[in-house]
């Protein structure tokens, strides 16, 4: 159990990057960042209007975010990659490159100011390693709530999901992550025939 309670959970998915995508000519960052941006957005939505005005108001200063993606920026990165070998490189593209755009864009647009965290790993390996900080940032009052998400690429497009994490009282065992943001693995021919 990770000593957290997740009071909503949401997400998103799609085939194409691009629909997540909020770019302007001065406003640039990784799909994956809208990705995570759209699955926590989903997940304020779920949440009780308490939550969403803490969240909103001034306890903006304690809200934290960590995010999982092992592949983070990548789409952004190898674009700049193909360009710079031309000697072009975009300023903009650049910054959104940051794999650390994946936290900071949901801190950017909720105007959040508490710790932040990327974890540039699957999420089978990370989750642990989240639940250990957000519980670690909620008992030390760092934050009031964390927004634990996991980002993933896949043949399909991008997916995220993402809990609003709370402190569980003494009265409550504390929410599973793994059980909450990352999904089971579809079975496969080879594990039907096994059985």
């Amino acid at each position: 159990m990770s000593g957290c309670t997740a009071v909503a959970v949401g997400g998103t998915a799609g085939a194409d990057p691009a629909e997540f995508s909020r770019n302007s000519p001065s406003f640039f960052a990784d799909p994956a960042a809208w990705a995570v941006t759209a699955a926590v957005a989903d997940a304020l939505a779920r949440s009780a209007a308490d939550v969403r005005a803490a969240i909103g108001g001034e306890s903006a200063a304690s809200v934290g975010v960590i995010v999982i993606s092992p592949q983070c920026t990548a789409t952004t990165m190898r674009a700049i990659g193909r360009t710079a070998g031309r000697g072009l490189v975009s300023p903009l593209r650049f910054a959104g490159a940051n794999p650390g755009v994946l936290a900071g864009l949901p801190c950017i647009t909720w105007r959040l100011r508490g710790p932040s965290l990327v974890l540039g790993s699957e999420a089978a390996d990370a989750v642990p390693v989240a639940a250990v900080v957000a519980r670690s940032w909620l008992e030390a009052g760092q934050t009031c709530y964390v927004l634990a998400a996991v980002h993933s690429m896949r043949d399909h497009g991008h997916a995220a999901r993402c809990a609003v994490l709370r402190a569980a009282r003494p009265d409550e065992p504390g929410d599973d992550l793994a059980a909450l943001l990352v999904p089971a693995a579809p079975a496969t021919a080879a594990t039907e025939a096994g059985r």
